[in-house]
């Protein structure tokens, strides 16, 4: 492809080398899912979604997150095929997106029972890569259709949401789970950067993106601000942003930390399954999966999003049967092909859940707008669950008197991935800073000297830990936090430390940092303060920064030290690693707690070798972890056994 010139901001022409390069945005929900696309070569720029999946002849903006496994764990169908399937000897699995909630990563317990059972010998992160799996093979190939030629779909660069809940560990999985359903991979000879291709972007952020480009609805300016409350199956997410800049070069700045809570939708859906089944006990074929799929479609897609609180208590709520054969029984509303259920039953066994679900939601937004001293003048619902008459109705109730539009954008249920699909076609941070969402604090191993300066304040709070370095500068050695959770990040800040390794012979050339992360709020100095948790140990080769060469050259029998720095990127999701040398950078790497691109099976049988190649490659950052996955034993619950799984720790 030739170079292309374009007029930057300085007025100076330069060349694009990523003109026309494809951006492919996947939603990956915990009822729906959906893959979108643009490139500045393709319909002028405008974003796309697949519309037609397999199983169905009509249009879909999203599929149901779902697959069909045998009783071998092979898979069956995926999407509106697994939805609609109903064989015997079969693992529907749903929801599994679940799994990656913080609680549910920290605690076995915190595993909601309702979640089906996972087929034997598969855990939810092998879901997650099978659907993930089956979703990119489709898209590459509807994409390649839709657009009426071979696309360079190798070199793109793909987006991945995730819920603004999400700890850096389920991020982390997700970001694996991605890699090793082959999203993105070596597109040629010498390709070393082909994970960087694969971003992940919190939910609410590509939400905002794509809501910040619709200014013909809610009429927003720069200076502004406005709420984007995503609700969708799964979760609630909510962000702070203001409009910054000029509207033809638009940028948003996040000025709040962000929030979420598991208050999704989804879990309507499962007081009206089984609301059904308790109803149709009697009538077994109207509980067969393919009508069951049926009942809850109709419910989800219509009824859920209609109902207008206790004023439906007099109507009937009506659900086509899809099996017509079966006798009348009009004692539990089965009359004429349909179910009939009182609006008042409804209320009380389903949608009593909606008040409990849409209080959730209005205390998340009270607690957002809690954080911001400034005057919000826009409230943006956007995901499935937005469409929800009653929760506009009721957040226009709470909220109207103080923030002047609350409205639902175009293309709400698809907001985030329209988004995430735009900023990857932009080419350029459409956020400029973001909120921190957690502490940062970086540890050196011992042998390995952290040049941070002794200030009063150690002196005071640490005297223990300060001594005098080989200048005979007092220097602090527990002193290594980063960044602290709350704090404002602009997009492509370097939060650095400086660190000088000695070294005891040329061979000696690798630098260990260990990364770890706090959810506390307390500003942490030291690292005796608070609650961490290991993020990852990071290896960086030094062998090739011209300090450690020179050294080197020098042949000091006695070792030699050798000057550099580390910095680390934040964005919205995740933390980029960078080596720097004069202000110059020599190398980077996405921060992560897996090993990437090795299997399982590989880390448990050959970490040792890993280790010692690791070590080796020069200017090359990996985080490793070992973690070990253990199947608890089975535990009855609501008359089914469910199987538990659990992530360890990092060592």
């Amino acid at each position: 492809m030739a170079p292309v010139q374009i007029r930057s901001d300085s007025g100076i022409n330069v060349v694009s080398a990523d003109e026309g390069k494809m951006s492919i945005s996947i939603d990956f929900g915990t009822t729906f899912s959906g893959v979108a696309y643009g490139s500045s070569r393709i319909s002028g720029g405008q974003i796309q979604q697949i519309l037609t999946w397999p199983g169905s002849v009509e249009t879909y903006r999203k599929i149901p997150t779902c697959l069909l496994y045998d009783e071998g764990g092979q898979i069956l169908a995926w999407g509106l095929e697994a939805k609609h399937t109903a064989l015997p000897n079969t693992y529907r699995c749903e929801w599994f997106k679940l799994f990656l909630e913080p609680r549910a990563l920290r605690d076995d317990s915190a595993i909601d029972p309702r979640l089906p059972q996972l087929p034997p010998g598969k855990r939810a992160f092998d879901l997650i890569v099978d659907f993930l799996s089956c979703l990119w093979e489709y898209a590459k190939e509807q994409i390649t259709r839709d657009i009426g030629a071979v696309a360079d779909l190798a070199s793109a660069d793909v987006w991945l949401t995730v819920p603004a809940a999400w700890d850096a560990k389920g991020c982390d999985l997700m970001r694996e789970a991605a890699i090793h359903a082959g999203l993105v991979h070596s597109s040629r000879a010498g390709d070393t950067q082909w994970r960087n291709r694969l971003h992940i972007i919190t939910e609410p952020e590509a939400a905002a993106v794509h809501c910040a480009h619709l200014t013909d609805l809610h009429h927003l300016q720069p200076s502004q601000n406005f709420v984007v409350c995503d609700a969708g199956g799964g979760t609630v997410d909510l962000a702070v942003y203001k409009i910054i800049g000029q509207m033809e070069n638009l940028e948003i700045a996040e000025i709040a930390a962000r929030s979420g809570s598991n208050t999704g939708s989804l879990f309507l859906d499962l007081r009206f399954r089984e609301l059904v089944k308790t109803l149709l006990a009697d009538h077994p074929a109207h509980l067969d999966p393919a009508s069951l799929a049926y009942f809850m479609h109709s419910f989800s897609e219509t009824e859920k999003l209609d109902y207008a609180g206790t004023q439906d208590d007099d109507n009937m709520f009506h659900f086509t049967c899809f099996n017509v054969e079966d006798p009348d029984d009009p004692t539990v509303g089965l009359m004429d092909g349909q179910l009939s259920i009182p609006g008042a039953l409804m209320r009380r066994e389903v949608f009593s859940q909606v008040m409990t679900c849409i209080q959730q939601v209005l205390a998340l937004i009270e607690d957002q707008l809690s954080k911001v001293d400034q005057r919000v003048d826009a409230l943006l619902l956007v995901g499935g669950f937005a469409g929800s008459e009653y929760l506009k109705q009721r957040v226009e109730e709470q909220f109207g008197s103080r923030i002047r539009v609350i409205a639902r954008p175009a293309d709400a249920d698809t907001a985030t991935l329209r988004g995430a699909a735009r900023y990857g076609l932009a080419r350029r941070p459409l956020v400029a800073s973001v909120i921190a969402p957690r502490s940062y604090i970086m540890k050196a191993r011992r042998r390995y000297i952290v040049k941070l300066p002794a200030e009063q304040e150690d002196w005071h709070k640490r005297p223990a830990y300060i001594r005098n370095n080989d200048a005979g500068y007092p220097i602090c050695e527990n002193r290594r936090y980063l960044v602290q959770k709350g704090a404002i990040i602009r997009k492509g800040q370097r939060l650095t430390t400086k660190f000088c390794k000695f070294s005891q012979s040329v061979q000696d050339s690798s630098f260990v940092a260990v990364l770890y992360t706090s959810e506390s709020d307390k500003i942490m100095r030291y690292n005796d303060e608070g609650e961490t948790t290991e993020l990852c140990k990071w290896t960086v080769d030094l062998s090739s920064l011209p300090a450690f060469q020179q050294n080197a050259l020098m042949g000091q029998s006695s070792g030699f030290y050798t000057e550099f720095e580390i910095g680390l990127e934040l964005d919205s999701a995740e933390v980029r690693g960078i080596l720097l040398y004069n202000n110059q950078e020599w190398g980077r790497s996405v921060l992560s707690s897996m090993l990437l691109n090795q299997a399982e099976h590989c880390i448990q049988s050959h970490f040792r070798f890993l280790k010692l190649t690791l070590l080796a490659v020069r200017l090359t950052m990996n985080c490793y972890i070992v973690y070990r996955l253990s199947w608890l034993s089975t535990k009855a619950r609501v008359n089914f056994e469910w199987y538990y799984y659990r992530t360890g720790t990092i060592r």
